[in-house]
């Protein structure tokens, strides 16, 4: 039996409910506040705090230049799950789609600073040639033997990424559907972000810091994926 009819059905119906649709924008405006407060945060925290002034080691004269490695991360990573929530509820659904790509490479730099030891800290020191060998997509993705998926990235650099014919989606009379699922998959990027800056702040003791602004942000992100269909569906092929 078929069931790709079904799928879509509940996909459609997912998109449209107005409950989901409202959770899905309070959850990411939420993302965005905590994302840039404990930024902000973190930010003070790595300019003061830490041997890396001491050791002459930061040539920003940081107290830990992983830390304000970090805090770029949410910093950035605020501005555009704001942004792309922002941009889908105006209807600026290219706009919006073409942010999430963004929000992936960010996802796969959280990875990296939680997994790898000091790659926060050389991230922020690199030239733009250490970056291109050691922290493009294609390199973090190899690093992380098959966690993150080519196809999910290609799919957003389509998608939003790159002006080709296939955004036409993104402009018909139901792009609000597609926008809905663009960002439930925007959150998903974003929720695996926090847990991978959580643990982070965790083995680093800032984990305080971060639960002071977020205490709840778990629970809600658990909350909705437990009852949005969305959450589940992969890319389109």
């Amino acid at each position: 039996m078929d069931e790709l009819p079904q799928i879509r059905a509940a996909a459609r119906a997912a998109a449209q409910d107005p409950d989901l649709i409202s959770r899905r924008f309070d959850l990411a405006r939420q993302t965005a506040a905590v994302f840039q407060s404990v930024g902000e945060e973190f930010l003070v925290a790595g300019s003061l705090i830490g041997g890396d002034r001491v050791t002459g080691t930061s040539q920003w004269g940081n107290g830990s230049d992983e830390t304000v490695a970090v805090a770029l991360l949410f910093l950035v990573g605020a501005d555009l799950v704001a942004g792309c929530s922002s941009l889908f509820a105006e209807r600026r659904h290219y706009a919006g789609a073409a942010l999430i790509r963004q929000l992936v490479e960010v996802e796969y730099l959280a990875w990296a600073f939680e997994t790898r030891d000091r790659d926060g800290e050389r991230w922020l020191r690199s030239t733009r040639e250490e970056r291109d060998e050691f922290f493009r997509p294609v390199r973090l993705r190899e690093a992380a033997a098959g966690r993150f998926k080519g196809r999910d990235y290609g799919y957003h650099c389509e998608l939003g990424g790159h002006p080709v014919p296939r955004a036409e989606i993104l402009f018909r009379a139901n792009a609000c559907d597609t926008a809905q699922l663009l960002l439930s998959d925007a959150l998903g990027h974003a929720g695996r972000i926090w847990d991978h800056l959580r643990t982070w702040a965790k083995e680093h003791r800032h984990l305080p810091s971060v639960e002071a602004h977020g205490p709840e942000m778990g629970a809600r992100y658990r909350a909705l994926w437990a009852d949005d269909p969305l959450v589940h569906l992969p890319p389109p092929p």
